[in-house]
């Protein structure tokens, strides 16, 4: 029986070591003490177990029984024992790993991602919570605002409706007020002549003529 040279912090290692003392084979014996080779990133290095690892590894196979529903407060010695076997029997499972000539391999700390300077970005608005005075005075705001153009709106409306009436009512009819794109003027219908303003003081009395001085905006002459 060859001596295993796992070092114990207690006395449940005591046990597991114990147990691999007196069940491991020669082959296993060896790869315990001597550790095995492995190739990792292109790189060969010795790959060692002890019992602190062999801890968490039974730690993690526990968690598993757990969540696959498994009943007691503990698991079996037997169960523990079989993995101890198996974690250093299993060449693929990683303990401590050691460089060719003995020391212990430490993997290359990343390096660190360089801070990338940003401009500090504008303040947001802030989102004051709406009072309701705030509310009251918008909603006045806007009701003036829309009463002001209703009023405007209704004004020019009646100006309208007043205007066509007169024109309707009073101007003769075998005349016709034509607004062009720079002004306003009389055309009589039978010749489609447009009428001077000669012609129109010769042709009207004087109340139609006051009418359609008022229908060009004051911009006929009145005799």
């Amino acid at each position: 029986m060859i001596e295993l040279n796992l070092k114990t912090e207690n006395e449940e290692q005591e046990m597991i070591k114990q147990y691999l003392q007196e069940n491991a084979s020669e082959t296993l014996a060896v790869k315990i003490n001597n550790g095995v080779k492995i190739v990792k990133d292109n790189k060969t290095f010795i790959n060692k177990k002890d019992l602190n690892g062999f801890w968490n590894y039974a730690t993690e196979e526990a968690r598993k029984l757990a969540s696959k529903g498994a009943r007691g407060k503990a698991v079996k010695d037997e169960t523990v024992y079989g993995w101890a076997i198996h974690y250093f029997e299993e060449e693929s499972i990683e303990g401590k790993l050691f460089n060719e000539d003995g020391t212990e391999y430490k993997p290359a700390k990343p390096k660190p991602i360089p801070k990338i300077e940003t401009k500090p970005q504008p303040k947001k608005p802030e989102n004051k919570q709406a009072t309701l005075f705030d509310l009251f005075s918008v909603d006045n705001e806007e009701s003036t605002e829309t009463e002001e153009n209703e009023e405007a709106f209704e004004e020019i409306e009646k100006e309208y409706e007043e205007e066509q009436k007169v024109e309707e009512s009073v101007k003769p009819e075998n005349i016709e007020i034509v607004e062009t794109k720079t002004e306003k003027v009389v055309v009589d219908k039978d010749t489609g002549e447009v009428l001077s303003k000669e012609q129109i003081e010769q042709s009207f009395d004087k109340e139609t003529m006051f009418i359609l001085y008022n229908l060009f905006d004051g911009k006929m002459d009145m005799r």
